[in-house]
């Protein structure tokens, strides 16, 4: 027994055909990669970047006071809130701070949420969260009288359980 083999003669609407499929599929990827990048995040970190730049000198003034102080601001977090603590450079606790924050993640909008802290006591302030795995950020501004006011972010992971 002898098997025929059957030649098939490659046209030119063949190849015209794989070419048509190929670079398709090519710009059909980068379509839906260009689309879901433009959908998911808008790049903007500021409103208005030439606004922002204009407080650029005034802010940095501002950090350089706030690292004068020589507070000690330790950051934890649970699943579900997030706890800020405060001390002089004395090392006495800092128990008349008003804390106010802003959770949220580093590449979306989607989840952030605001944070209202509660004292706890012993320089102590703790805020419930929804978080969830992932990288976030937490901004915690701090007013009081008789203290300067306080701004720090923190950068965190949640690890998935």
């Amino acid at each position: 027994m002898s098997m025929a083999s059957v030649e098939r003669e490659l046209k030119g609407h063949h190849v015209l055909a794989m070419i048509i499929a190929f670079f398709g599929v090519i710009f059909g990827v980068n379509f839906l990669m260009a689309y879901l990048a433009e959908s998911t995040w808008s790049g903007l970190v500021v409103e208005n970047g030439y606004v922002a730049s204009q407080t650029f000198n005034s802010d940095l003034a501002r950090a350089r006071a706030q690292e004068a102080l020589g507070w000690k601001v330790d950051f934890t977090h649970d699943q579900d809130s997030v706890m800020v603590s405060f001390t002089d450079a004395r090392g006495a606790k800092i128990d008349t701070l008003n804390l106010t924050g802003r959770l949220q993640r580093t590449v979306t909008d989607k989840e952030d949420q605001v944070l209202t802290f509660a004292w706890l006591g012993s320089g102590l302030y703790a805020a419930p969260a929804r978080l969830k795995p992932g990288l976030w950020e937490v901004e915690v501004d701090g007013k009081g009288e008789g203290v300067a006011d306080y701004r720090k972010i923190f950068r965190f992971v949640v690890k998935a359980e």
